[in-house]
């Protein structure tokens, strides 16, 4: 199968962290594969995951500048033509300039993968009945990748044709500076947390540091590591100001591993999520996770036994949870969180979903099959 998929950028982020894995994945089960980026990867971050990307997986690079443009549609048209895929699978807004194009291809299969609660990923109603449109004739093909996105979908569209499948990823691998960075922040008699992800509004660093500065403040000896890019800008600088001298902001980190590994806990902080790949990497180093009810996350943390989930999106509410850890933090086995990823969130799992939904699905006859990854059990793996 000749697959093409389009993003916009690798820079750091769920949504393209998944996209090499996919990749890599697909070509080392033996299908033409080819990832199309938009944006120039020698522009700052936007190429982070260039060098992951396998030797198996053709790349294309068409440099594009920002900004919506028409011309950027006849641009994607003649890479369709050239490559003639029998996929096309397209990530974030970037649906966008596909919709179009699907009339011109009428052999080929369209997909597009919705990476967050669907109301969040629209930017006016013109757009939102565009979609609506596609997604529910059939045209373009909707994946979720939780219970939660998918209720999120059928409900904002009105159509339940979507094809649930949970996101995956491929095991991080520690580096040679493992050593180093449990140095770095195991210290004695102290608890070290990471938190990973851009300086962003959904992500809710706001409430991250006031949490971890109240944990301070009644005596809890923890050290918070915040990992990811975005923490440079004038907004940024105000919150770095607001955190106490046991935050630490490292910037982005192409040896995330070795973070996860050395630390006590992860912890995620969102407002909004669809299944986040920060989670799944936790899982896959057994690192213990401490996240707010954010999307799938509710379906993924059972609370005391893989990890904690706090009750709502509060400061309240999180530094409850938070607390709760800190108390009972030998409880969670890292063992059977490694064995939860490989049953679930591994990203062979996540890549066999696709193919099959890549086989079944199409333009006409779609026969919506929800739920299509197995079932989390966690008697059997935690």
């Amino acid at each position: 199968m000749r697959i093409l998929q389009f993003i916009y950028e690798l820079a750091p982020g769920g949504a393209e962290r998944f996209v090499v894995d996919l990749c890599n994945s697909h070509a080392n089960l033996g299908h033409e594969v080819i990832l199309c980026v938009l944006r120039d990867d020698s522009i700052g971050n936007n190429g982070f995951y260039k060098k992951e990307i396998s030797k198996s997986v053709q790349y294309m690079n068409l440099k594009i500048p920002e900004g919506l443009r028409f011309s950027n549609i006849h641009i994607l048209y003649k890479v369709i033509k050239q490559i003639k895929p029998d996929v096309v699978h397209c990530h974030l807004n970037l649906i966008n300039y596909i919709f179009p194009l699907t009339f011109l291809f009428s052999k080929t299969k369209f997909f597009h993968t919705i990476h967050n609660d669907a109301p969040k990923e629209i930017s006016n109603k013109a757009e939102y009945f565009i979609r609506r449109f596609f997604y529910s004739k059939s045209i373009v093909n909707a994946i979720t990748i939780s219970k939660d996105t998918s209720t999120s979908f059928s409900e904002f569209y009105k159509t339940d044709r979507y094809e649930e499948i949970f996101n995956g990823r491929s095991i991080p691998q520690p580096t040679k500076e493992l050593k180093t960075v449990k140095k770095e922040i195991q210290r004695p008699n102290r608890t070290a947390f990471i938190h990973v992800g851009r300086f962003n509004k959904q992500k809710n660093q706001y409430l991250l540091i006031s949490v971890f500065n109240k944990l301070t403040q009644n005596g809890y000896p923890v050290d918070l590591y915040i990992i990811g890019p975005g923490f440079d800008s004038p907004k940024a600088q105000k919150l770095k100001d607001t955190a106490g001298s046991n935050i630490y902001f490292l910037g982005p980190k192409h040896n995330i591993a070795d973070y996860y590994y050395a630390a006590d806990a992860f912890c995620l902080s969102s407002i909004h999520e669809g299944m986040p790949i920060t989670l799944i990497e936790a899982f896959a180093c057994g690192c213990p996770a401490v996240c707010t009810p954010a999307g799938g996350i509710k379906e993924m943390i059972i609370t005391g036994v893989n990890g904690y989930v706090s009750d709502t999106i509060s400061e309240e509410a999180y530094y409850e949870s938070l607390s709760r850890f800190l108390e009972s933090k030998n409880k969670i086995d890292r063992q059977a969180l490694i064995n939860l990823f490989s049953s679930n969130y591994h990203i062979n799992v996540c890549a066999k979903n696709y193919l099959n939904a890549y086989k079944k699905n199409g333009k006409t006859g779609y026969n919506p099959h929800k739920n299509s990854s197995a079932g989390i059990n966690y008697r059997a793996t935690v």
